[in-house]
Formats: structure tokens, sequence, C-alpha cells
């Protein structure tokens, strides 16, 4: 399989590239912003997702078999303030991609988000109506509308959810600090490995639950989802929903470490004025049983998927 995948240097998509080389597919990556950290063996092909008929261009050249769409801007205050830059790069860059797709035959994975819901609702599905409650959750929202409304193409949506792991292109990138998001696990696991106190926000506008989802399992599930013959959305993220402070406690007992270390904190105020502007879904709980389904096999667990880690860690810092 020839498989183009964007977001390459990021943590999602590194680990897709991994993947996909070690079970001997040709890889080609779009490349803008950090570089690589080390010498790869894929081609990489610089691209400004901004830049619609280079979008357009690339992907008609390389002819793919499938692209896996990881990249994504992330920063919510600078999405907040750029909206008309991120529309462009997140929502209509998508369509150029999906376009191109369609017009050279190939299959479109588009990774989306959780994030596309509110977090109100007790339990959703890949059915249940999106109600995103900031800027972000609204362009992941309009792009998967956008790929069902678009004649002719063969895509699937996999959404991700609290994606931790190892950066294997750009580990310096690695999130190591506290946030409002469901993504603070990493954070978690080096103060841990490291032996620091670890705070977790516990107070007002965090993601206070949601599916932590290791890198490289969703890797495996995005790939099964480029093999599928199915158009839809499609839940990719841990089969399994917790809290902050219990995913924390967990983490301290998959890496041996002094659970006294956690330390729950409220909110930081700073971060709070700073973010007033913008929503957090508070929890999202999501079934996953229509996605396991369709390809063979659910995510893991959260136990599953930190004893997973775990096995990476030592193997990539020993």
């Amino acid at each position: 399989m020839r498989l183009y995948v964007t977001g390459g240097t990021g943590l999602v998509g590194s680990n897709i590239i991994r993947l996909a080389r070690e079970r001997g597919n040709e890889i080609i990556a779009s490349q803008y912003g950090p570089e690589p950290e080390w010498q790869v063996d894929y081609e990489l092909d610089p691209l400004d997702l901004a830049d619609h008929d280079a979008i357009r261009a690339s992907i008609r050249r390389y002819k793919p078999d499938v692209v896996i769409h990881c990249a994504a801007i992330l920063d919510q205050l600078f999405m907040f303030a750029n909206r008309e830059l991120c529309w462009s790069l997140m929502v209509d860059g998508t369509r150029a991609i999906a376009e191109a797709c369609r017009d050279i035959g190939a299959r479109l994975v588009f990774v989306s988000s959780d994030w596309v819901f509110d977090g109100r609702v007790d339990l959703v599905d890949e059915s249940s109506p999106p109600n995103p409650v900031n800027f972000y959750g609204v362009m992941k929202a309009a792009s998967e509308r956008d790929l069902g409304a678009l004649d002719g193409l063969n895509y699937g949506v996999g959404r991700l959810a609290g994606v931790y792991g190892l950066n294997y292109a750009a580990p310096s990138l690695a999130r190591m600090e506290n946030g409002l998001g469901f993504d603070f696990s990493v954070y978690v696991i080096y103060r841990l490995a490291a032996g620091l106190p670890a705070e977790v926000w516990t107070g007002p506008k965090v993601n206070d639950v949601a599916h932590p989802t290791l890198a490289s399992d969703c890797a495996d599930m995005l790939l099964r989802l480029a093999q599928h013959d199915g158009n839809g959305l499609f839940h990719c993220f841990g089969s399994e929903a917790i809290n902050r402070i219990d995913l924390a406690h967990q983490i301290a007992t998959a890496f041996e470490a002094d659970p006294a270390l956690i330390m729950p904190t409220r909110t930081d105020e700073a971060v709070l004025d700073e973010m007033r502007h913008i929503g957090i879904p508070y929890r999202t709980r999501m079934s996953t049983e229509h996605t396991a389904k369709a390809l063979g096999r659910r995510a893991f667990n959260v136990k599953e998927g930190l004893a997973a880690f775990r096995k990476e860690w030592d193997e990539f810092w020993n």
C-alpha cells in the first residue's frame, strides 16, 4: 500500500508511519513546521495546508492508495484568535485533500476528535449528533460533514480522544505540561518517571472524563480503517472512559511510581482567565462497539494501553 500521511511529525502521525513501515507499506509524509529529529526512511514533501492548490498537486503527483490526514492545529488560543486562517487550514484544507483523493480514487481517513461533542450526554455513539463547544470542535464537525456530502469520495472518519504515547519522529515535541484537555497523560508519565510530583487539575473547566488512547493503538485502528471498505464515522479511541485522577493513579501503577506524587489541584486561575472564552467538554463517554465490529477489534482499555505503553517506554529509553 502506498500511504500518504499528513502531520507525520506529530504524535499520531509518527506512530502511524512507524507501524505502517513495519508492515511494509510505502510512505509519503507531508511536512510543515518541525522536521523529524533524525534521518527517516520515507519520503517527505514540504506542504502548507493553507495552499490548497499545492495540496491537490501533491496528492495527484504521488497517487497514494490511502491518505491519512492527521495534521491539525491544537492550540486553542491560537485558533480562537485566528479563525479565518485556521478554517482555511483545517476545513478548506481538508476539503482540498478530499477532492484530490476523489480525483485519483484514493481512500481518505480523516482524523477527528471526541470534541465534536459537548460532554453533556451520558453516552454517545457514532450516530449521535455533534454539538461542539469550541472552535476546534466546530472545525472537526464541519469537516466530518463536508466529507459525508462529497459525492464519490471513499472515506472514513476516525475520531480520537485523549491521545498519549511516544512521538517517534520528534520526541522533543512531547507535551510535558498540565492542561485542561485529556491529553495530560504524557505530562503525568514524564513527571512520575522522573520521581517528581504531578499536579492533576480537577477544578473548573477541565475535560474530567474521557477515553485515554495510546498513540500506537489508535495508529493500528486508523490503518485498519484505511483498509476498510465502509464510509462514515468510526470511534478509534480507547475502549474505556475514566476520570482524570483515576487515570493518574493507573499511570502510577503501570510505571511503579509512588501514587503520593499525584496531586489533585484546583485548575490554575491564570489558565482559567486566559481560556475564559473557550469551552471545554466536561465528560466525554462514547461507545466503541460499532467500530470494534467493523474493524475487527476493540482498542485497548486503560490498563491494556498503559501496559503496552510501559513496554514501549522501556524499549525507547533503555
